[in-house]
């Protein structure tokens, strides 16, 4: 045997074992370029993709998960929530590698289905990464969440931590890389891989959020004025009704006495006096009415206003729940 041939003979099931080990460690990324040759995204896929301005690779692991925008019934199928009062936007499911999307219809809400997108993208993303970039990644994460959080980001992560134990570093991978700006240098740097600017699925989160809050603030300020308010008018409502009787009662005694033969005739001045500020003291009454009757008004006015707010808040939430939008 040739040594040129000897050589080959040797090689041969080197490179075989070599190519079946860059296989085995390739498998998903071999799977993901695949998959991505054969996806043809539709216009709305593709338009999501740009406006939450997914990178390169942002867009591939978007891409790569078939991501499907679900009415209310196909997304109740697919997203199957754990607690009933805690509504969910979309899912990532790990064994198909699928993203769903809850189609959000009310004009409101502009935005919420990019950030789904977005949020679902990353979980995908993070399946992906290595144990020790998790690792990595999960401990600067805690310290973004512990620079950021308020006490909705809280409840929402006690939620993850009761409903979907083990997922917490995925979850605020998704959350804060959507929802919260200035994350830190190397945060914002590691984000820099899926997003060519971040800042736009960050504005698109404040946007709709805005919808919720600023109704939210307003009802939290006028019921707060209204407790407040609702004191002050039963104490004044109270004190008119007494000062009212006492002067009604010193009425009658007037008229009682100007009715009496000798009653106020020899003591005129004190008669034309007594009754000068028996009309002065009813013009302040009437005024204190008039007053009253207004602030009852704008307290009335205010509780509509509050009714209102709560009913458009509700309306808000209905349209992000895909169990309302079922019925």
């Amino acid at each position: 045997m040739s040594i040129v041939r000897k050589i080959f003979s040797v090689l041969t099931p080197i490179i075989v074992l070599s190519a079946a080990v860059f296989v085995m460690v390739n498998r998903q990324q071999i799977i993901d370029e695949i998959t991505l040759w054969q996806y043809k995204p539709s216009a709305e896929i593709v338009a999501i993709a740009d406006r939450v301005k997914m990178s390169g690779v942002g867009r591939k692991m978007f891409y790569v998960s078939n991501p499907q925008i679900k009415s209310a019934n196909e997304f109740n199928e697919d997203c199957r929530r754990v607690e009933k009062g805690n509504a969910i936007l979309g899912c990532y499911n790990p064994s198909s590698r699928d993203i769903y999307i809850y189609n959000v219809t009310n004009s409101e809400l502009d935005g919420v289905k990019e950030v789904t997108a977005a949020h679902e993208m990353l979980h995908a993303a993070w399946e992906r990464l290595g144990a020790s970039e998790k690792s990595h990644l999960s401990e600067l994460l805690e310290q973004a969440y512990n620079n950021v959080k308020n006490k909705k980001l809280s409840e929402r992560m006690e939620y993850y931590d009761r409903a979907q134990p083990g997922t917490r570093a995925n979850e605020l991978h998704s959350i804060l890389g959507t929802e919260f700006a200035d994350l830190g240098d190397e945060l914002e740097e590691y984000y820099r891989r899926y997003f060519t600017d971040r800042s736009e699925v960050v504005k698109l989160h404040a946007q709709y959020q805005e919808k919720f809050e600023s109704r939210e603030n307003e009802a939290q300020k006028l019921s707060e004025s209204l407790k407040v308010r609702k004191e002050k008018l039963n104490r004044e409502l109270s004190q008119y009704s007494t000062d009212l009787a006492d002067y009604n009662g010193r009425v009658a005694d007037f008229n009682r006495r100007a009715g009496v033969s000798g009653g106020f005739l020899s003591r005129r001045v004190i008669f034309i006096v007594s009754a000068n500020a028996l009309k002065a003291e009813l013009s302040e009454l009437n005024e204190r009415r008039a007053n009253l009757n207004s602030e009852i008004n704008s307290y009335n006015s205010d509780v509509l206003r509050l009714r209102e707010l709560g009913v458009q808040i509700d309306e808000l939430n209905k349209s992000l729940d895909s169990l309302e939008g079922a019925k």
